[in-house]
């Protein structure tokens, strides 16, 4: 359906960032492999079965003398053995390690959902701020076309005059050096413009030939309370959530050192066979079949302290766990507190400049009045319309400002990824 258009709003930038993303999509193969890595098999609760065949071939010279005189002398004689079986092991028992290394895996996929999540909302984050640079180079595209347009008249006004013997050469050639400088600018504006839809085209992992133009205009959303943002923050910021659980990761990981410091219960069973040929020796050919099974029990005893390093060393991860998740907490209360009084004062930039805007418009209404009356130069009329295009200016980037800090705040209140 997109692609049909030749518009493109900031949604449909979002799905297509999505869907085509290459970013997200790996940081969705990293999820992937932590979902797969958290089953009980490699938490190890299940047992583990092997088959096993060894096959054994011997060509031999054997001379044998035995107590009473006999002789058995062989050359090259030929003996074979055959060896199966299946074996099963599974520990039954080692310190309830395994309940933590299953606990683990699973707060390891937590983990990798939060940073797929936290991949999706730095997208989402550099999509809108690409898209608004796009915006704010095609508007001012806009303004500064409007104003080469002008610039165009009034060389047409000012060569008229010339050539009616009623103004100097010098008024048109300075009307023409203002052109030019205006013509500089538009065209610095396309590239511009040009430039930020292609960084766009990038994030939306399209290709270069998808053709489009922004769409959205600056609408400014309803700016909540402090509070609000703040306890939205504090409960769906994915940093925050990050940390959290990587406190609780580093204090499972301790339960799942201390597991080896008691004894292991394996249970062993399997069924083998033997088969066994020779054509020198006492045995002539041997048989054997069945099922054979028991326990086996290891107990840790001395390992040169080697446990106590690691969990030592775990505890210390645990403590610095510990202080990574309050430094993230205030981190974001003073972001939030930073973002949100960005946001007042960029709205109540736009305000302001909406204002100039008015009185700007105005201003260069009354002095084209004027010039076309004959009160006012060219030169003049010149300088109310630079004033008016630079009000609007700076009511674009007012907005353009206004709109990032909104969408910044929004990012770390946790609410940009439920639009």
């Amino acid at each position: 359906m997109v692609q049909a258009q030749t518009s493109l709003s900031l949604k449909q930038a979002y799905e297509l960032a999505l869907a085509n993303n290459f970013s997200i999509q790996i940081a969705a193969n990293d999820f992937d492999i932590t979902k797969k890595n958290n089953v009980i098999g490699n938490a190890g609760m299940l047992p583990s079965v092997n088959g096993v065949v060894n096959q054994d071939n011997q060509v031999v010279d054997t001379k044998q003398k035995f107590l009473s005189g006999a002789e058995n002398n062989r050359d090259a004689a030929k003996s074979n053995s055959l060896q199966a079986g299946v074996e099963m092991n599974w520990t039954l028992f080692n310190g309830m390690k395994m309940f933590a290394t299953k606990r683990r895996l699973a707060e390891l996929e937590a983990l990798g959902k939060l940073r797929l999540k936290q991949q999706i909302e730095n997208t989402l984050s550099k999509v809108a701020r690409t898209y608004l640079d796009a915006l704010l180079a095609k508007e001012q595209l806009l303004i500064a076309s409007q104003l080469l347009a002008l610039g165009e008249k009034r060389l047409t006004v000012a060569k008229a005059k010339v050539a009616a013997g009623k103004s100097a050469k010098s008024e048109v050639l300075n009307v023409q050096v203002n052109l030019h400088a205006d013509q500089a600018n538009v065209r610095r504006l396309e590239a511009l413009y040009k430039n930020n839809k292609l960084a766009l085209l990038q994030l939306l992992g399209l290709q270069t030939t998808f053709n489009f133009e922004v769409s959205d205009t600056w609408v400014a959303s309803d700016l909540v309370s402090f509070e609000a943002f703040k306890e939205s923050a504090m409960q769906y910021n994915i940093g925050v959530q990050a940390t959290q659980l990587g406190r609780e990761i580093a204090h499972t990981s301790i339960r799942e050192l201390k597991g080896d410091r008691y004894p292991s219960v394996q249970l062993k069973t399997g069924y083998t066979y033997n088969q066994q040929v020779s054509e020198a020796g006492f045995l002539q050919s041997s048989n054997n079949r069945g099922l054979h099974y028991g326990f086996g029990v290891n107990l840790p005893i001395f390992n040169g302290f080697d446990l106590d390093r690691k969990i030592g060393i775990a505890k210390i991860n645990q403590r610095s766990a510990e202080l990574y998740y309050k430094d993230s907490l205030l981190k974001l209360e003073i972001a939030i507190a930073q973002a949100y009084e960005n946001v007042k004062t960029n709205m109540a930039f736009f305000q302001i400049e909406e204002a100039n805007v008015n009185l700007a418009k105005e201003n260069y209404d009354l002095a084209r009045e004027q010039q076309e009356n004959g009160l006012l130069s060219i030169n003049d009329l010149r300088v109310a319309e630079v004033n008016y295009m630079q009000s609007m200016q700076r009511k674009l980037q007012a907005a353009y400002e206004a709109k990032l800090s909104e969408i910044e705040l929004e990012r770390l209140s946790g609410k940009l990824l439920g639009k």
